[in-house]
């Protein structure tokens, strides 16, 4: 399976409970990056593939986790990493401190 289908099948599969409707903002996701991250380009034109095909929109939340303070939770999870509604689409779970830097 293309990883464009499975970012679909997974993303799909995490809103069934509360889907967005066509055309309705994707704030709830949020894109964890940092500067550097060579698998980004990759993750993230999957991703965009993903919410076309879906026919959502591509109005997601793109954040550098380099530049958040070393408190906020989002710093400890790897890059990239797709959140719905502040939770790993993969099912990792929340990172706990101490959070590890960045690699």
């Amino acid at each position: 399976m293309g990883a464009v289908r499975v970012v679909a099948l997974v993303f799909a599969i995490l809103v069934v409970v509360s889907p967005p409707q066509h055309g309705r903002s994707m704030q709830a996701l949020t894109f964890l990056t940092r500067e550097g991250c060579v698998n980004t380009p990759e993750m993230q034109n999957n991703l965009d593939d993903a919410l076309r095909k879906l026919g959502w929109q591509m109005n997601y939340n793109i954040i550098d986790i380099g530049k958040l303070p070393k408190t906020d939770i989002r710093t400890g999870y790897p890059t990239p990493t797709l959140l719905w509604k502040d939770h790993d689409i993969f099912g990792m779970p929340a990172p706990e401190p101490p959070y590890p830097e960045p690699t």
